[in-house]
């Protein structure tokens, strides 16, 4: 139900989300307590607006699901729209439109999230319309036709028709073998289709349950207050077992593997991703000394001295000096249930093959992790790395993001200002480290893109 329309975007966004990057905050929470039923809830005390976010994550995602069944979690999140046992169809959404509030709902690898943003004074109303949905939802087959219609019309915006988010789609389904990851978060078409209203009520009858979902709530209210509330809306469902998580662990990988692509579009590209290190549950403490920790926090100070749009090498020599490039980004996963990564997306200039700026990057990453640089710059990037993530600190939709992040892979909060003290005390040394680990051409997968021509029809 996330409305963002560019399938790149989209992509990173769903790992921000949930796996691609930290948001420092250094704010503890006001109130942190579980309910006998095992639902947690998280309470971010705000006045500086009269408003109020509400977050409910159910920590089941694409990750989740088995080989057939595909894009079952975000089929369930579409569901949650419908109906309950004291709601009519689309009546949910209409409250909270109606109390001039927002609403949206995301699925990610790893969760399904669902939230809004509200006056302060209606702060139980949205606590009570949650509650009901998440317990009470109603599986009609007429409305789970409807939606099926619905997620295969925006798998075909996203993801069929549109060249960047079907490589992204091919890149993964090829670079990982074994590991979950390698499905379509939207899931694959045939899938979809072969869905049944069974399968969603299975999932949400697993997955939906009291022990299984965090609700967060931040912004201008008070913390004994909110946590009766939702005592009082959630108290009485009862804890279940949850189904068993299999490790589904990626095995090596043992040579590159490079696939072709072709799709109506007017410029080539190419995507390159290598396996990389990635901080889980059970990586330890966030601290310098813990060498997983170290690796990964210096792999998001390789992506901002690569990548980064005003300072980053690739695009200062290839885009703007060489003009080889029309544009280069990075991006990388640094906290997941899943395998790690670190992906280079490039656009050739006109003039310029796939295989002459592929070679360019890998010549002047090479030289990055040859040469020493000046203790000055990066400790500038550093600083670049660091202030792309305070300066969200003024969002409170990013707080609640950020402990969701935390709580999806059941890390401590205070990771979070860990992760800064990590990060001043990262040398180049460790920067050449993780990047000599990251790029090994034998663990890489690159998807090479060229433009189909469209033939004119002719009358």
């Amino acid at each position: 139900m996330n409305h963002l329309k560019d399938p790149k975007r989209l992509f990173f966004y769903c790992i921000f989300l949930y796996s691609s990057s930290v948001l420092a905050f250094s704010n503890s929470p006001s109130a942190d307590k579980i309910l006998a039923n095992g639902l947690r809830v998280l309470v971010f005390e705000d006045h500086s607006a009269p408003t109020v976010i509400q977050m409910t994550i159910v920590r089941a995602g694409s990750i989740d699901e088995v080989d057939g069944k595909s894009g079952i979690a975000h089929v369930l999140e579409h569901m949650m729209f419908k109906r309950t046992e004291t709601m009519e169809e689309g009546e949910f959404s209409r409250i909270v439109g109606s109390l001039g509030g927002q609403e949206n709902a995301f699925t990610s690898r790893e969760i399904t999230g669902y939230h809004q943003q509200v006056h302060k004074d209606h702060l139980e109303t949205i606590i009570k319309l949650e509650a009901d949905r998440m317990q009470n939802l109603v599986f009609n087959q007429e409305d789970f036709k409807k939606e099926i219609q619905v997620v295969l019309q925006e798998r075909l915006l996203r993801t069929d028709d549109n060249p960047k988010g079907r490589a992204y789609e091919t890149l993964f389904a090829q670079a990982f073998q074994a590991s979950p990851i390698r499905r379509p978060i939207i899931g694959w078409r045939n899938d979809i289709l072969s869905l049944e209203l069974s399968d969603a009520k299975e999932w949400y009858d697993q997955w939906y349950v009291p022990n299984n979902i965090t609700v967060i709530i931040a912004g201008a209210v008070e913390s004994s207050k909110v946590v009766n509330l939702i005592e009082k809306y959630y108290g009485e469902a009862n804890q279940e077992s949850l189904p068993r998580r299999k490790p589904q662990t990626e095995p090596p990988q043992v040579g590159q593997r490079r696939v072709q692509l072709s799709a109506p579009a007017e410029n080539n590209f190419f995507l390159k991703l290598w396996k990389a290190p990635v901080i889980s549950e059970k990586s330890g403490d966030m601290v310098y000394e813990n060498h997983k920790v170290r690796q990964v926090v210096a792999m998001g100070v390789l992506g901002v001295l690569l990548g980064d749009d005003d300072t980053g090498i690739l695009i200062k020599k290839l885009v703007r000096e060489s003009q080889k490039a029309v544009s280069i980004s990075i991006g990388s996963s640094w906290m997941s249930r899943g395998p790690g990564y670190f992906v280079i997306d490039a656009t050739p200039s006109v003039g310029v093959s796939i295989e002459e700026l592929e070679s360019e990057i890998q010549h002047e990453i090479k030289d990055v992790l040859r040469a020493r640089l000046p203790e000055k710059y990066l400790n500038m990037v550093k600083r670049r790395a660091k202030a792309d993530q305070i300066y969200q600190k003024d969002s409170l939709m990013s707080q609640v993001r950020e402990a969701s992040l935390f709580i999806t892979n059941q890390r401590s909060l205070n990771d979070s200002k860990n992760w800064l003290k990590v990060l001043e005390s990262i040398t180049f040394e460790d920067v050449v480290e993780v990047g000599k680990l990251i790029f090994d051409e034998q663990k890489s997968t690159v998807l090479l893109f060229y433009p189909q021509k469209l033939k004119d029809n002719k009358l």
